[in-house]
């Protein structure tokens, strides 16, 4: 198994790493980086269950998958001990208006994945070698699914904001959507609203409560109590109810 470049006389350039995915058995896909900066093999698992092999440039490869092979029960443990991996995304799966599409192909080595948006489609045309539920593959689908999403917020999200602020007479500046996963969204001293496209994650009456939440903020610039009571007021009471049911939802894979 040839999965490790061998040793030869030429002076390596000391940043380069080359990666590339294997399937072992127990495990699953494995990202084997191969780098010339690394002392020794090593091994990790990330929350999301994604199993990385660093090893040294020049390691034979059996060497690497012996190292793999005594840490198979560690890798196990480790993957038990984060939350449940995110569901796998295939086909059919949809946005609110995009399809996502699959397309196994005949691709070059060098350019193993493609993902394209059109106005009704997600497609991405991937290597016939990859596993469509692999990591490869499945990083591109959440790729593609966050640019239909952004395309989607940007013609969903500030229309039904400014819909909300006329409804519920109350004010805002400017209204942005950007890729952000640290909250669904803000609202600035200046009354500068900022959506985050992952929004398009949610049902709509979720989408309008986060949106009236930030519309209320252009009142009240803290979570004090006079802020709940408006945003209880504007949502007809259901304040608690919407709050319990958003914890639901995440803003990251």
């Amino acid at each position: 198994m040839a999965l490790f470049r061998k040793k030869t006389n030429a002076a390596p350039h000391p940043a380069t790493v080359v990666t590339h995915t294997v399937e072992y058995p127990g495990i699953g896909e494995v990202r084997v980086a191969v780098s010339r900066r690394a002392k020794r093999i090593t091994l990790s698992v990330k929350p999301d269950g994604t199993v990385r092999l660093a090893v040294p440039y020049g390691v034979p490869a059996e060497n690497g998958m012996r190292f793999l092979e005594s840490k198979k029960e560690w890798v196990l443990r480790t993957r038990a001990k984060y939350p449940a991996r995110p569901a796998v995304l295939l086909p059919p799966y949809t946005t609110r208006s995009h399809t996502l599409v699959l397309l196994p192909c005949d691709t070059p080595p060098e350019s193993p994945i493609k993902v394209r948006i059109t106005a009704t489609e997600i497609i991405v045309a991937h290597s016939d070698r990859l596993d469509p539920a692999g990591v490869t593959v499945q990083n591109a689908v959440k790729k593609g699914i966050e640019e239909a999403w952004r395309a989607e917020a940007k013609e969903y999200l500030p229309v039904r904001l400014a819909w909300l602020a006329e409804q519920t007479g109350l004010r805002y500046n400017s209204a942005t959507v950007r890729n952000t996963v640290s909250k669904w969204g803000s609202c600035s001293a200046r009354n500068d609203i900022s959506l985050s496209l992952h929004l398009m994650r949610l049902p709509g009456h979720l989408i309008d409560y986060i949106l009236i939440h930030e519309l209320c903020h252009t009142v009240h610039k803290n979570h004090g109590p006079k802020f709940h009571a408006l945003l209880n007021r504007l949502t007809g009471d259901r304040h608690p109810a919407l709050r319990r049911e958003l914890r639901g939802y995440h803003t990251r894979w």
